[in-house]
């Protein structure tokens, strides 16, 4: 629920934004890192970088790690239309030309978010979470 209100507030326009106060930087402050960045494409439709609001890596029940992206408003009003003409058929998510999943599309992705299943170990699924978004993945919650 907290991470649901985190990437809703990330994801707000700069004006509602503009009233909330941040702290002076100060100097020496650590900056955050930034990562290489592949290729990403959905459904042969280029995603940047700055479309994805978070990439994570997820352990699930089984002991794999998948990957779950999280998409900019605007990016995801663009893979809705993709879905809504895959419904039915596969979804090939790639990262430099290799794939990395091709669900089946059972209705359109509307809240932006794609759950890769589980095919990495923990250290793959946060290396390549980061190729995808170039960044570490966000806080949990405000307080880290």
């Amino acid at each position: 629920m907290m991470r649901r209100r985190v990437l809703a507030l990330l994801a707000a326009p700069p004006l509602a934004l503009a009233s909330l106060a941040a702290p002076a930087c100060a100097a020496g402050a650590p900056v955050a890192a930034t990562f290489a960045t592949g290729r990403l494409t959905i459904a042969g439709e280029a995603f940047a970088p700055a479309d994805v609001l978070d990439a994570r890596a997820l352990p699930d029940v089984n002991g794999k790690v998948g990957i779950m992206l999280t998409l900019v408003p605007a990016a995801a009003k663009r893979l809705e239309a993709i879905t809504a003409s895959l419904v039915g058929k596969p979804m090939l998510v790639a990262l430099d030309g290799r794939a990395l999943a091709a669900e089946l599309i059972r209705k359109p992705i509307a809240d932006g978010v794609i759950e890769i299943p589980g095919r990495w170990n923990l250290g793959d699924g946060e290396a390549l979470a980061r190729r995808i978004s170039g960044r570490d993945p966000l806080p949990d919650d405000l307080a880290e």
